[in-house]
């Protein structure tokens, strides 16, 4: 049987035992107070074209300076042919490369990541952030747009509302409704910080939008960049 993307079974058990060692190096203690964070870079990607198998992905990293009036420090990206399929909990085997040569490229100071995708809300704690976080070493946290995982209630429909999430009883991230009548974020730390600092950080990087401003503006300008390439 040939998993959807045409990856083979022995392949997917092989990367699974990769997560489950790599979920082994995880550190999911402050190493820094929230507080001095200053400079906290967004990372988001895309695609040139979503429905082929080969294709080329675009990363974007943007660094903000959270402290300065979300003024933004640096913006890199990468591009990168890419054959690896779409597969829920295997994001990183597909987005991490471009997101790993994006990070090269940065020449700013940057105190934490926070990566369009999942940290440890994964069946093996080793969503894209963490990924990221225990390869890289840095701060990381997961800022994702739908549910993969976990148990959670439901936010009220306010402001800042939000919710803890577990995965066979322990929490793992929260459920997070930034604005009222917009859809909630999940939010989970990567690595190098713990659940309930991610949540503090990703609403310190609020700024008006359902976004947190570092993922938001890495998004817009990776639409930015996409459009005036390739249209």
């Amino acid at each position: 049987m040939i998993i959807p993307g045409g990856v083979d079974p022995e392949t997917i058990e092989r990367l699974k035992r990769e997560q489950i060692e790599l979920s082994k190096k995880l550190q999911l203690k402050d190493i820094r107070p929230v507080q001095d964070i200053r400079y906290v870079a967004g990372v988001d990607v895309t695609f040139t074209d979503i429905w082929k198998k080969e294709t080329v992905a675009i990363a974007c990293i943007t660094v903000i300076d959270i402290k300065d009036n979300f003024k933004e420090v640096e913006t890199v990206f990468s591009e990168r042919e890419i054959d690896f399929p779409y597969i829920p909990t295997f994001l990183a085997y597909r987005e991490l490369p471009p997101v790993l040569d994006a990070y090269e490229k940065i020449r700013s100071e940057v105190d934490a990541f926070i990566i369009d995708g999942m940290g440890i809300l994964h069946p093996r704690k080793m969503g894209i952030a963490s990924h990221f976080g225990v390869i890289t070493g840095e701060i990381s946290v997961g800022c994702g747009k739908s549910k993969l995982v976990g148990q959670f209630e439901e936010p009220e429909n306010k402001n800042l509302s939000y919710r803890p999430v577990y995965i066979d009883g322990e929490k793992r991230g929260y459920i997070l409704r930034t604005k009222k009548n917009t859809k909630p974020i999940f939010v989970s730390p990567g690595n190098n910080i713990s659940v309930d600092s991610s949540l503090e950080l990703v609403i310190k990087c609020l700024n008006g939008y359902k976004l947190p401003e570092p993922t938001r503006k890495a998004h817009n300008r990776l639409q930015e960049y996409r459009r005036k390439k390739y249209a």
